[in-house]
């Protein structure tokens, strides 16, 4: 019988908990002044996650783009969404109301990806595409205003970037490479 071999559980795996964590706590805090928000921050933990780089430049580096993408994102969809309530209000429910909701949907996508080019979001267009996304579709029995809801969402994505950035620099960095060559 083959031996299985298992993978270690390294550094960046610590980090990545130790930001989950991090996020939840910073959370909380927030939640003082909004207990009715989730208790957790779910966007924030996949952006903890996402962000934690083999680097802190990287971590740096990745997460600024990111921020610079999910900020178009947000700002495609809060200009969008009035139109998405307007038309909701005139189509009712059923296909219509959903074709209708697609239709925006589909060229908030167009424009924000176009736009994440234009502003040289990088390899981030497509972030900025989901962050329009996120800000367009919601839990239609969330009690929660749909505005708020988005910029939510955003605010999680920060914060979890944030957490990334604050292990791997802060509390457990990576130790300093030697120039090549160096003794």
């Amino acid at each position: 019988m083959d031996k299985i071999a298992l993978p270690g559980i390294g550094m960046r795996k610590v980090k990545s908990v130790l930001a989950v964590a991090l996020a939840f706590l910073l959370w909380q805090v927030v939640r003082l002044w909004f207990p009715q928000f989730d208790v957790h921050p779910l966007f924030g933990y996949i952006y903890a996650v996402i962000e934690m780089r083999d680097s802190v430049e990287k971590t740096k580096q990745f997460g600024r783009r990111r921020i610079k993408a999910t900020l178009l994102g947000l700002a495609v969809g809060l200009a969008i969404l009035p139109l998405s309530v307007r038309c909701g209000a005139y189509a009712g429910e059923g296909a219509v109301f959903a074709l209708a909701g697609l239709a925006i949907i589909m060229l908030g996508v167009l424009l924000t990806l176009w736009l994440a080019e234009l502003i040289r979001c990088e390899n981030f267009c497509g972030i900025a595409a989901i962050v329009f996304v996120i800000c367009m579709v919601r839990d239609a029995d969330a009690d929660i205003n749909i505005y708020l809801y988005a910029v939510l969402r955003v605010f999680q994505t920060l914060l979890g970037v944030f957490c990334a950035w604050t292990v791997n620099a802060l509390i457990c960095p990576y130790p300093k490479r030697k120039p090549d060559g160096a003794v």
